[in-house]
């Protein structure tokens, strides 16, 4: 069954981080897996491309790149990958490429494969029902601002809010009560682990965490803490 990763953002420092990463490979239990990234979140691809080489240095593993040249191969990529990873950028353009190359439809015919699903912040996004949204994110005084609900594919039947520590995204808090939803904030160097009846934490920043509002407790904001692992609700999938 397939085990979803969803990344609250990796974090802006000189110092790469790749925790995550490894436990993504270590999670398929071979030596040199196949991890195939999706780099078109983001409006420079190959800039991106080259950012996530370098984060995986070290890491063993085969890295195919998915790109406008093979992107006809979709489907017979997924077949051969171990992990599917899809980097981060604008969700809603992401949304809109996938949809405009047909590569949602391949993505719900693998949905049950043995494979990882894993995603940095709109690529976490990508896979939920609905999040909450980057396209319209502005700065202002060094301050991210981004208030914009997004439908994304639906995938996995929950609500999440990546670089959830921002303050100004405490907002998603009463944002969360207008959908019928589970949903989670997921704050940068964490991940949240959906695995075969089960979901957990890996983070790489020890000060941040994710956060559950349940639904059916008048989505009450939960931590959720690492090295427990906490058996999954079953509407969490479509």
């Amino acid at each position: 069954m397939a085990i979803f990763a969803l990344i609250g953002g990796k974090e802006n420092k000189n110092i790469i981080d790749n925790l995550i990463e490894k436990k993504l490979i270590e999670l398929t239990k071979k030596d040199n897996p196949t991890l195939l990234f999706c780099p078109f979140a983001a409006g420079d691809i190959e800039k991106s491309i080259v950012k996530f080489h370098k984060l995986m240095e070290g890491i063993n593993c085969n890295i195919i790149d998915l790109n406008y040249h093979n992107l006809n191969q979709f489907d017979e990529l997924l077949n051969i990958a171990d992990i599917l990873y899809i980097g981060g950028g604008s969700c809603d353009d992401l949304i809109e490429f996938f949809k405009l190359n047909g590569l949602d439809k391949i993505l719900f015919k693998h949905q049950n494969d043995n494979m990882i699903f894993a995603g940095s912040s709109a690529g976490a996004m990508l896979y939920c029902k609905v999040a909450m949204g980057d396209k319209y994110m502005f700065t202002d005084n060094f301050h991210n601002y981004n208030y914009k609900m997004v439908n994304t594919l639906g995938i996995l039947n929950i609500n999440i809010c990546p670089h959830y520590q921002n303050e100004d995204l405490m907002i998603y808090n009463d944002e969360v009560k207008k959908y019928t939803l589970n949903a989670f904030g997921i704050e940068e160097g964490c991940c949240l682990v959906i695995d075969n009846g089960s979901y957990y934490v890996i983070k790489e920043n020890k000060a941040n965490s994710v956060y559950l509002f349940d639904k059916n407790k008048d989505y009450q904001m939960i931590p959720l803490y690492e090295g427990i692992i906490y058996e999954e609700n079953s509407d969490f999938r479509t």
